[in-house]
């Protein structure tokens, strides 16, 4: 039988007859159908938003949803730890290439004062948090105390009296206090880096070798303090108010003492991280600030047990006010400020040599 290809060449036959053209547009339309369909979708992609924070899992499980209704069509992804981890973790992305937080919130202002002169953050200031106070947040805006936690001491009542009970962190070098004082460690908590800057200022790198010898533990973050007051392992314990506040009605063994040598105001801290985003997204990620400091994310840090960073707020359920608080803490200053941020990682050193 003879061939139609050995009677009119290929190439020929084809655009002869139009087979050709048709081909290629039918070709065109397939490759169109099984790799390109999405194209041509009018759908809008979801915008998400990467928050990374030291806030408590119920405090993000409180806020997400009201978030979640305040911007319709937004998926809001969290990434919980300490705020030592959370500072580790934007450190690794940063050497990756990519940070994919959005925002941060966590409890070690010194790391966000060093992440801002570095560069590393958006100047922006939340509308309403021109009425923090200025020594809270950062002069070029950088970032802003969005809550305030507060360091105390604890005791639990079923083994030490009220009138036994510790009065002032200095009095915790006492030999009464040995093998019955705990704190968390400035390795994996903001607080207490933050409280352990704050006392060595003031009694100096002896005050922990006294702790030391007074066995002190210090482990983890505040949830370890609490455990260990309430089995009676460590009776004593430097932790935060708001820690105890939550056990008031639970487990009110678990008392609060205002150290007379003064409280540790601490900071909440909210910043942008500086990278390459759409208007759309940058626009979003500020309103998420802004939310955070109107009524709705400052109530939900009163909730949480920590002290609103806006004016205008009452204080936690079982808490003093603020103002009354502010009389008795140890102050913020620039210079303590300065002094801190520059000797964050000797300050952990030497806490480590000491203590572990």
């Amino acid at each position: 039988m003879t061939s139609i290809f050995k009677k009119m060449p290929f190439k020929k036959m084809f655009f002869k007859k139009g087979i050709f053209k048709q081909g290629i547009l039918t070709l065109g339309a397939l490759v169109l159908s099984l790799t390109g369909t999405g194209c041509t979708s009018n759908k809008k992609e979801t915008l998400k938003v990467w928050i990374y924070t030291s806030l408590y899992k119920d405090t993000i499980s409180d806020i997400q949803p009201k978030l979640e209704k305040q911007f319709p069509g937004v998926e809001f992804s969290f990434y919980q730890a300490g705020s030592e981890e959370v500072a580790s973790k934007v450190a690794a992305e940063q050497m990756a290439g990519e940070v994919q937080a959005d925002l941060l919130i966590s409890s070690d202002r010194f790391w966000y004062e060093d992440l801002a002169r570095q560069g590393k953050l958006l100047s922006y200031r939340p509308i309403g948090s021109e009425a923090v106070p200025a020594f809270f947040k950062n002069s070029e805006g950088f970032y802003a105390t969005v809550s305030h936690p507060v360091m105390v001491l604890a005791y639990n009542s079923e083994v030490i009296t009220e009138a036994d009970a510790p009065k002032s962190f200095k009095e915790l070098t006492d030999a009464k206090w040995k093998a019955k004082l705990s704190t968390g460690s400035p390795l994996a908590s903001g607080t207490s880096f933050t409280t352990v800057a704050f006392l060595q200022k003031a009694y100096g790198w002896d005050y922990f070798k006294a702790l030391r010898k007074n066995d002190l533990i210090a482990e983890g973050g505040n949830s370890g303090v609490i455990r260990r007051l309430q089995s009676k392992e460590r009776p004593v314990g430097l932790v935060l108010l708001e820690n105890i506040l939550r056990f008031q009605e639970t487990d009110p063994r678990i008392k609060a003492v205002m150290p007379s040598d003064g409280v540790v105001i601490q900071s909440n801290v909210l910043s942008i991280v500086k990278k390459e985003l759409s208007p759309e997204k940058k626009e979003l990620v500020q309103k998420v600030a802004d939310w955070m400091f109107a009524k709705e994310g400052q109530e939900a840090m009163v909730r949480s047990y920590m002290y609103a960073s806006m004016p205008g707020y009452q204080p936690p359920k079982g808490a003093p006010t603020l103002a009354e608080v502010m009389k008795a803490a140890k102050p913020w200053t620039q210079e303590f400020l300065d002094e801190t941020m520059q000797a964050r990682e000797s300050i952990k050193e030497e806490f480590s040599k000491i203590v572990f």
